[in-house]
């Protein structure tokens, strides 16, 4: 009997272990993103906020080819972007550059106001321009 309860543990340890490695295997082939293209997220940032800049929406930019996923608070706010200023050359991280952008919004009632943020911009799978909200 005992040898039975043996066969049995060792049985559903075999079976817990194989089902570890179907469920890991898949996540572990997954394909990576390649390292940030720098100046070409450089050059999308530039873009997306000069388009902010002439009021256009983010929204247009996924109808683009290439499309850039957009993500700003501010922007999709409603507010009016007046000028931006590239702070240095950015930070590339993985797949990611990380850029430093000071903003100045256009306000009628208290004047033009500055904000320092941070983007993060993506060139890989596809082009994103996020703003880093742990900024």
């Amino acid at each position: 009997m005992k040898q039975l309860e043996r066969f049995h543990l060792h049985l559903e340890q075999i079976i817990l272990l194989g089902t570890m490695v179907c469920v890991a295997l898949p996540g572990c082939m997954t394909r990576r993103a390649h390292p940030v293209d720098a100046a070409r997220a450089r050059q999308t940032l530039q873009n997306v906020l000069e388009s902010w800049q002439r009021g256009d929406s983010p929204s247009q930019w996924r109808k683009l080819s290439p499309a850039v996923v957009i993500q700003d608070v501010d922007w999709q706010a409603g507010r009016l972007l007046e000028s931006f200023t590239l702070v240095g050359n950015g930070t590339a991280r993985d797949a990611n550059l990380y850029c430093q952008v000071k903003l100045t919004f256009a306000d009628e009632s208290t004047g033009p106001q500055e904000k320092m943020v941070m983007y993060v911009v993506g060139t890989d799978p596809v082009l994103t321009v996020f703003r880093d909200m742990m900024q």
